[in-house]
């Protein structure tokens, strides 16, 4: 008599999670939300917010670059599949304004003492229209620019 094993059909469907029970990898030190998340090649990468969702989703490559502990997930056949190691990266790699936060190339920006620098968002740039000089020395201080 030939027995049949049944594999349960969830496990078919489970991704390697990274970063689930970790901080999102865009805004260092936030908490991941369980439901922000996107699958790149059968890995689930975690994210605080919808935000993060967006901007990792329309930089992939870039952010898998320039953050080590998703760079370091993928295979260099997948990141070389993704276009990870054709990725030019940012001399400047958080917002001043949000230091917690990477920026990328598609990052709003403002032009500054012959300097592009590079923003987390359009409030963020706002922010630094109130007070340029201020919030240039902080960032040139704490290491950003």
């Amino acid at each position: 008599m030939k027995t049949t094993k049944y594999i349960p059909l969830l496990l078919l469907f489970v991704t390697p999670v990274i970063g689930a029970d970790d901080t999102c990898p865009l805004m260092i030190g936030e908490e991941n939300d369980p439901e922000e998340s996107v699958v790149v090649n059968n890995k689930t990468i975690g994210f605080c917010c919808g935000s993060c969702v967006s901007k990792f989703e329309d930089n992939k490559a870039y952010y898998i670059k320039v953050v080590k502990s998703l760079y370091d997930k993928f295979t260099p056949q997948e990141r070389e599949q993704l276009g990870v190691d054709k990725v030019k990266l940012l001399k400047q790699k958080r917002c001043p304004i949000y230091p917690d936060r990477i920026v990328n190339p598609n990052c709003v920006t403002a032009e500054y003492k012959g300097q592009t620098i590079y923003f987390w968002s359009s409030s963020a740039l706002r922010r630094w229209k109130r007070d340029p000089e201020k919030y240039y020395l902080e960032a040139k201080q704490a290491g950003i620019l």
